[in-house]
């Protein structure tokens, strides 16, 4: 059976009773950025107030703003409970893939700065649409989890929090991020991952470059968050045919 371990840091509780349940309809808008035009969707409810959160959901490797829109189901959960939803698209790789530019072995030869791109995208939201300086998040799939973690080493005076979903953190990320301040984490990941392994892959197999375990990586999120308590809980299965059950580690 299939165990989804979770890691939750301090305040994050309520940020991420926010973060997953999801819809919508909106539009691909360009943003020039450091000579390249590139991509995004913005989603607020109706009547929005001044100075409301904004989300930023970033998709996989291969995939597109509109799918992680429309497979996220974000646009829902931002409706129910009043906040902002970015979206950013990648740039194509060689092999013609979108993707973020965390530093895969396979992009080498790429330049695409995605850190200051989004960083540059949200001062730009935050600006046009009156959202939050402060309640600014990161989160979702895969690749996009992968940038979770970049952004939290990278742009941490930007992001408050980060809920990478299948993500990873490679070596060569971690040998330089510097946390200055306490990040909180919610990394939700399957131990049947056969992706991004749970188990890790320090031997690069599979080529996306060097990444531990991923209790590897909650540990030294632990030990950069400075957190001493730990509880463990087992969540009720809302689903009892798809062979999996949920278990919540949560830091504090």
């Amino acid at each position: 059976m299939k165990k989804i371990s979770t890691l939750l840091n301090s305040v994050l509780v309520c940020f991420f009773v926010l973060v997953f349940c999801f819809d919508a309809n909106a539009q691909l808008q360009n943003f020039e950025h450091d000579g390249l035009t590139r991509k995004y969707i913005y989603h607020a409810p109706a009547n929005l107030p001044a100075d409301a959160p904004l989300v930023v959901v970033m998709h996989g490797y291969s995939g597109n703003a509109n799918g992680i829109k429309n497979y996220s189901g974000m646009n829902d959960v931002a409706n129910t409970y009043g906040f902002a939803v970015c979206y950013p698209q990648g740039t194509s790789d060689d092999f013609g893939e979108k993707f973020f530019h965390v530093g895969y072995d396979f992009h080498d030869d790429v330049t695409v700065n995605d850190v200051d791109f989004i960083e540059k995208l949200v001062e730009y939201l935050q600006t046009t649409y009156n959202l939050s300086a402060e309640n600014v998040f990161a989160t979702r799939l895969s690749n996009g989890g992968d940038m979770c973690y970049l952004l939290a080493c990278e742009a941490a005076t930007t992001f408050k929090a980060i809920a990478p979903v299948a993500g990873m953190m490679l070596e060569t990320i971690t040998a330089e991020c510097e946390v200055e301040s306490p990040m909180p984490v919610f990394e939700i990941h399957g131990t049947n991952d056969d992706v991004t392994y749970f188990e890790g892959d320090i031997n690069n197999d599979d080529g996306w470059g060097a990444y531990p375990a991923i209790q590897t990586t909650i540990d030294y999120w632990v030990t950069a968050n400075a957190c001493t308590d730990f509880e463990v809980d087992t969540l009720p299965s809302i689903s009892t045919s798809d062979g999996s059950y949920v278990i919540s580690e949560k830091y504090l």
